[in-house]
């Protein structure tokens, strides 16, 4: 009976054994595989720190083959993605945009969904001599976001934000812009900050723009922590300058359909000013003095110059039969509140034209090539000047004289009322802020001779003279003084 015992034990235990040994050798095979991944990982890893110049200990070729050898199998989206950085940037590869292209589709379709953002910028900028497309940047941002892309989701958002390759829409840009504040993604925390600050797709919120914009630069984020420093929003002049039947500055940017009669009609010197709106058209953002002298260079060919805000730009266009000028040429630098240094460069691209009675309305369109993207809507409403340019021009379309113009410390407005009415004077700088206001109650009809000294720095400004429903308006010269 002991030994029988003891041989149930005997065999209990070498059964106990054997069963340990199979299942070793049964899991030999998951740890082989699991080596094997860890090490392809770290060789794609290496691989992409060559291609970005943190490792230098091959070649960039020698990384190329490495990320090939990846993906053979249709596996590792990610070494996809680094495939079609590659091929973008021409690193360790010959440059081909469409196996850039290719490849980053590919990772995406295969689970990588921050490869959409890279193939939108892609489109977005015209990276690696890619034709810039709008529409494709936004498709392919809209992929990613639907599949839970974070930076996709904020991407979608600012496409939405300013229409670029969709139909603009401050709500659904706003939306998106949530998802990446509530991931901490300091661009959406930004961009979701001046949504509530300007009231575009939610209600104005000063409390949520300031909390929102304060995480932003708590995170380290230069543009929220600049406009932290800005004492009013964007669109503050709107509800002022609307809400007082603001003279001919039209409420929302309008539809303008170019059209002249006879293109000689275009050609001379005209002085006005530029209307700037916010990327839907419907909040006013203030004003910029313009002067253009539009001269005949041939056939269906002008050039001449443009002054705005105080910045000279020659420039040369092809003139269309229903008065487009098409701009080949010119370039200038404006104010840009949402650049890091405030300043921006533009290409003029094409202005639309409506001529009547010596009078032109119509869109000017800029590109930024800073952002590379267009400029907000802006409306252009010129008059003809008379034959000369600078002070020595007609100013009968004004209304308005000013002297000595450039002043240094103060200047003196004369204009005529022809009724009894009350009047004020606002003066704009270049950036399009109310820079000065002065009410000057209620003025009798008739001639008036203003003194204004105006507590301004050097630099150009647009004078508006409010009288009633009228808006006379000059452009003068601030230089030297106090």
């Amino acid at each position: 009976m002991i030994m029988r015992n003891l041989q149930d034990k005997l065999i209990s235990g070498l059964c106990k054994i054997f069963i340990i040994i199979m299942l070793s050798a049964s899991a030999m095979p998951l740890f082989a595989d699991r080596e094997q991944r860890t090490r392809q990982l770290e060789e794609i890893m290496h691989a992409v720190r060559i291609l970005k110049d943190i490792d230098t200990d091959q070649s960039k070729e020698w990384a190329v083959t490495a990320l090939m050898k990846a993906v053979e199998n249709d596996s590792v989206p990610y070494a996809m993605n680094a495939l079609g950085l590659a091929y973008m940037a021409g690193a360790g590869v010959a440059r081909d945009s469409t196996m850039a292209v290719w490849w980053l589709e590919k990772s995406g379709q295969h689970g990588y969904n921050e490869a959409y953002h890279n193939l939108g910028m892609i489109y977005k900028d015209g990276k690696g001599g890619m034709r810039q497309d709008f529409t494709k940047a936004y498709n392919a941002f809209r992929k990613g976001a639907d599949k839970g892309s974070i930076v996709c989701r904020y991407d979608a958002g600012f496409m939405l934000y300013k229409g670029l390759g969709c139909q603009q829409d401050y709500a659904q840009s706003a939306e998106l812009f949530l998802d990446g504040a509530n991931a901490d993604h300091c661009p959406s925390l930004y961009m979701l900050g001046l949504c509530y600050r300007n009231g575009y797709g939610v209600e104005q919120d000063t409390a949520r723009a300031s909390f929102y914009l304060g995480r932003s630069a708590t995170l380290g984020f230069l543009p929220a922590m600049e406009e932290q420093y800005r004492k009013y929003p964007e669109n503050c002049l709107d509800n002022e300058l609307i809400g007082a039947a603001y003279g001919n500055v039209p409420s929302l940017m309008p539809e303008i359909h170019p059209a002249v009669n006879d293109t000689s009609q275009l050609y001379g010197r005209y002085r006005g000013f530029v209307a700037m709106y916010d990327w839907s058209g419907t909040y006013l953002l203030g004003e910029k003095p313009v002067e253009m002298d539009i001269r005949r260079e041939a056939p269906g060919k002008a050039n001449g110059v443009m002054v705005l805000s105080g910045d000279t730009i020659p420039f040369s266009s092809d003139v269309t039969a229903d008065g487009r000028l098409v701009f080949s040429k010119g370039k200038l630098k404006l104010a840009e509140r949402y650049t890091v240094n405030g300043k921006a460069s533009y290409r003029m691209d094409n202005a639309l034209l409506d001529v009547w009675n010596d009078r032109i309305a119509g869109r000017l369109s800029l590109y930024s090539l800073t952002l590379r993207e267009p400029e907000r809507p802006m409306y252009m409403e010129l008059a003809r000047s008379g034959a000369t340019t600078g002070q020595d021009t007609d100013k009968q379309h004004t209304g308005i004289h000013t002297a000595p113009n450039p002043f240094a410390d103060s200047f003196k407005a004369t204009f005529e009322l022809a009724e009894e009415c009350d009047a004020e004077i606002r003066i704009f700088d270049s950036f399009g802020r109310l820079a000065y206001r002065r009410m000057l109650g209620r003025l009798s009809a008739g001639r008036h001779s203003i003194d204004v000294a105006p507590a301004v720095m050097d630099g150009t400004y647009l004078l508006n003279i409010k009288a009633g429903k009228r808006v006379l308006r000059e452009i003068i010269v601030k230089k030297g003084g106090l």
